[in-house]
């Protein structure tokens, strides 16, 4: 439920309708094709309906929820070459925002980075969904959130939010796991933050899109699509 009291707007409370939205996303709560409630969603975080009106409207225009014809408020469904987009664009302002962090972190943030890699691994041994999720965007938004552009930090949130219904679609696909890949991918993340150590921007940002561009792949496998 949303905290409020009389001196919050209703623009504050749209504002923390749709960051509660979009963490829900993030955790893999809401998958492709997931119908939404404006009544329900209201009752739910225990405002009017106006804050939650708001916050849809912010999410269709992101292209992270979508108005069908018959006016259901939905997560868009699962489309290849939607998903073929976003991946694409993730793995260019990642890996450009993951260069930017190269050149000027502070040691602490490698250190950081590295626990954060760790908490990855974590995650991913312990099964949930959800924990693997959070993990992986707690990594991926330490990078951007550090990159010294708010407009490409903020770009690349938007495309993790959209992105986040297939990952959690794929993660919860009733296949066989691959922990080789797992392992695979967390040595990535350990020889990126190396590289930030020693300050290769370039070998950074290499490294961040193979570890983006790997995981479509290993995510597409789970649906039974194929990268020619």
């Amino acid at each position: 439920m949303i905290e409020r009291d009389g001196a919050k707007s209703a623009s504050t409370l749209s504002v923390q309708v749709y960051e509660s939205l979009c963490q829900r996303m993030l955790a893999g709560e809401l998958y492709p094709g997931a119908k939404l409630s404006l009544r329900s969603l209201a009752t739910g975080f225990g405002t009017s309906m106006q804050p939650v009106r708001d916050a849809v409207s912010s999410l269709v225009a992101e292209e992270a929820l979508e108005i069908t014809p018959a006016r259901v408020i939905q997560v868009p469904p699962l489309d290849r070459t939607v998903c073929d987009g976003i991946w694409l664009l993730r793995s260019l302002t990642e890996g450009e925002a993951a260069a930017l962090f190269a050149q000027h972190a502070p040691e602490a943030d490698f250190h950081s980075l590295q626990g954060l890699t760790e908490a990855v691994r974590r995650a991913y041994r312990g099964g949930n969904v959800s924990e693997h999720m959070l993990a992986f965007q707690d990594w991926s938004f330490f990078i951007a959130e550090r990159c010294g552009s708010p407009m490409l930090a903020a770009l690349i949130r938007r495309l993790r939010v959209r992105n986040a219904p297939i990952i959690a679609l794929a993660l919860s696909a009733d296949v066989p796991d691959e922990p080789v890949f797992m392992e695979f991918s967390t040595h990535i993340m350990e020889e990126l933050a190396l590289a930030v150590r020693t300050r290769d921007p370039g070998r950074v940002r290499d490294l961040r899109r193979v570890d983006i561009l790997t995981y479509q792949r290993y995510l597409y496998a789970r649906l039974g699509w194929k990268l020619e």
